[in-house]
């Protein structure tokens, strides 16, 4: 039975894209983690969030042969809160939840039901936990964008959208924007290598993927950043394995991208295209369970919207890698 649930990250609410004139709670986290200073918040038990922006060198090891000159920062998280929320469930069909709400889209392709008829309050849980995050540079995801090859798999994408969306009778959730499929894709790649890196279980870790555009909205990314997490009630969310992990980062990012060189689903992987018999692989380029999908509770858009084919190059004949490895 899918429920309907809505979760906050660091005392705010929700992640995703926003063009409206005052900056929602997912923009000022974002602001938060990137505005570059040596800590963030304050660092004593009672705390929601201290976080400390970790200097270059610590982190961007040149011996790891990967071009890290599109990530701008690297912040070590230390302590933040998740709050989350139950508001509703269904029986059949989960939530197509959105990249660009505070909550998660309850548009279904069968009716929701509320938690109760008349309820005046919400059950809620309350966790605190440690993470990483990651500012990526905008104007290099930018320049990538326009790029010929870049192009032509945003189309595909977008065509694969289309089809996916006519399950939903215009009640789908909006086209989140290639800078969320790849940034999304990276983020899978590296909870898989993290997992193995740190010792958390996979399940454990989970997602925050920020692709925000400013207040003139359309296809300018002006926010663009990953936070990977955990947050339990147990002693799992604050074991301190993510933040130890930071100083490996660069061997982590490059582990994680030749893992996906090669799926051992290939060919059959690497040259899926989107298309109308597809369910919801329609939102897929080179994703599958043997590669980049991962545990859907640690998804924040439930397995949706994912190409390894953006991160690096495949078998496929398409070249629309971002990094270069």
């Amino acid at each position: 039975m899918p429920t309907r649930k809505s979760s906050s990250v660091c005392g705010g609410s929700g992640t995703g894209r926003w063009s409206t004139a005052i900056d929602p709670p997912s923009s000022r986290k974002f602001d938060a983690f990137a505005s570059g200073r040596p800590e963030i918040g304050q660092n004593h038990p009672s705390a929601k969030l201290y976080a400390q922006t970790l200097p270059r060198d610590a982190w961007a090891d040149p011996g790891a042969g990967l071009d890290l000159s599109v990530i701008k920062n690297l912040v070590a998280v230390h302590r933040l809160r998740e709050v989350s929320c139950l508001y509703g469930f269904t029986r059949f069909e989960a939530a197509p939840t959105g990249a660009d709400g505070e909550i998660e889209d309850v548009h279904l392709a069968v009716r929701g039901a509320p938690i109760s008829r008349d309820a005046d309050w919400l059950p809620a849980i309350e966790q605190f936990g440690e993470g990483i995050f990651i500012h990526f540079d905008e104007a290099a995801i930018m320049q990538w964008l326009h790029r010929g090859p870049t192009i032509q798999r945003n189309e595909k994408l977008l065509a694969g959208y289309d089809h996916w969306q006519k399950r939903f009778a215009g009640n789908a959730p909006q086209y989140p924007g290639t800078p969320y499929v790849l940034l999304h894709s990276i983020s899978h790649a590296l909870m898989a290598e993290i997992a193995l890196e740190c010792g958390y279980p996979a399940s454990s870790l989970k997602e925050r993927v920020y692709a925000l555009s400013g207040p003139r909205g359309g296809v300018d990314f002006d926010r663009c950043g990953v936070l990977i997490y955990t947050a339990s009630a147990g002693a799992q969310g604050t074991l301190g394995g993510l933040v130890a992990s930071a100083p490996r980062f660069a061997y982590i990012l490059r582990n994680a991208l030749e893992r996906l060189r090669i799926c051992s689903n290939d060919p059959v992987c690497a040259d899926h295209e989107p298309d109308d018999r597809s369910g919801d692989r329609a939102t897929h380029g080179a994703a599958c369970h043997g590669c980049l999908l991962i545990t859907e509770t640690s998804c924040e858009i439930r397995n949706l919207f994912l190409d390894r084919g953006l991160l690096l190059q495949t078998m496929a004949e398409e070249n629309a890698a971002f990094f270069k490895i």
